[in-house]
């Protein structure tokens, strides 16, 4: 019986680092916050062309008005009326380019737009990834920027 309490007194200390651990892995899970999981990919063959991109329960029309092509402005026009909150982060797959965040605008036809500006990157590298977000659900679209 005293090796019992002796173990218990052993564990004690552990256990009271464990609990906010196990707290701040649980508690976001638990209330219905975002864990960060990973976000979704969605395959677009031409972004120019358009295509129509799942978020949940709604789907989607995304395109670029004209070719993606690094210091050059192009527009992202997605077609999602009902949504609420419309945002694209543009990121080069393997290399950091900076933060390239857009808040897209609601147009009177409910579409939101925006006006993209990709930097150059000096290796010549040219593959690149749009997040898009709708309320908070986000997929990614990988596309190729078109040298210049």
């Amino acid at each position: 019986m005293v090796a019992d309490r002796m173990n218990m007194k052993k564990i004690w200390p552990f256990l009271l680092l464990l609990l906010p651990v196990l707290l701040a892995l649980g508690l976001p899970r638990f209330i219905g916050g975002d864990v960060g999981g990973p976000i979704l990919m969605a395959h677009c063959s031409d972004l120019v062309q358009g295509c129509r991109v799942a978020f949940g329960e709604r789907t989607v029309e995304v395109r670029f008005l004209s070719a993606p092509t690094p210091l050059k402005r192009f527009d992202l026009v997605v077609k999602a009326p009902d949504a609420g909150q419309v945002s694209a982060d543009f990121a080069m797959q393997g290399m950091n380019m900076g933060p390239n965040h857009y808040v897209l605008q609601r147009k009177a036809d409910g579409a939101w737009q925006g006006k993209i500006l990709l930097p150059v990157c000096v290796s010549g590298a040219s593959n690149w990834a749009m997040t898009l977000e709708l309320d908070g659900v986000k997929r990614q679209i990988p596309f190729v920027a078109v040298k210049q």
